[in-house]
């Protein structure tokens, strides 16, 4: 069961909730901070802990977060959402660079095949004119869109520069001619949106939520938008 972390003083109790469809565990703390606002987080997240809570939603902009961490109770993971939307975080990406899809040259850039990586390319390459694949296989891939798609997907091997505008990493870094998009790093930041929120949006950090709504199967993928990207400065705006 996920985690929710909600404020005392709003009323809130220790103990099942229903929030957009999805049963959390909720527990309380103070609001504010100061030692008596880091001493009830420190209970509230020995409450989750006992409870086998691993990944929590916390309130919008809290300050304690670091003492939930010491107890291993973090935010839920980013990375299987992050994955499922990489299509539409490229092409919001490439709007931020102002590279026009008709010109524009795409990298997606793995050191293993999998599906997000595949999923991708089939979404991409219906709007992206020139579009490269850089990961074990390519080849295959790049002939299966071709069957598919009627698209011309071109191939570079690993340890080769790729010459294109966007090199979208998977995983590992890539070297790369222009800008980078590294999926899994903390230092790119993607913003999301859903509906039917509510005021729960006003409340909690709204990420967090749609991430715990996604992982909890209450939101599919397609039901969530990306709402902004924004590049790492090494290795996005900058690198343009």
């Amino acid at each position: 069961m996920l985690g929710l972390i909600g404020y005392r003083d709003a009323g809130e109790k220790n103990g099942a909730r229903t929030l957009c469809g999805v049963r959390f565990c909720a527990v309380c703390a103070a609001r504010g901070e100061g030692m008596l606002a880091a001493f009830s987080a420190g209970r509230a997240a020995k409450y989750l802990r006992k409870r086998g809570v691993r990944y929590a939603v916390f309130p919008k902009d809290y300050p304690y977060g670091e003492v939930f961490a010491r107890f291993n109770v973090l935010p839920p993971p980013e990375q299987p959402l992050r994955m499922a939307k990489a299509a539409e975080i490229v092409r919001c990406a490439m709007a931020r660079l102002g590279l026009a899809p008709e010109r524009a040259r795409i990298a997606l850039s793995a050191s293993s095949q999998s599906a997000a990586l595949e999923a991708a390319a089939r979404e991409l390459v219906g709007d992206v004119r020139y579009l490269t694949l850089c990961a074990p296989n390519g080849e295959r891939l790049a002939r299966t869109l071709r069957w598919d798609c009627g698209a011309t997907v071109h191939t570079v091997q690993r340890g080769e520069q790729i010459a294109a505008d966007l090199t979208v990493c998977f995983d590992e870094l890539f070297p790369s001619s222009g800008a980078v998009l590294p999926l899994r790093s903390s230092a790119l930041s993607v913003a999301y949106g859903t509906e039917n929120l509510g005021n729960a949006a006003t409340i909690w950090d709204e990420d967090q939520l749609i991430c715990a709504l996604y992982a909890s199967l209450a939101r599919r993928a397609d039901e969530i938008w990306v709402k902004d990207v924004k590049m790492p400065p090494d290795g996005g705006e900058t690198a343009n």
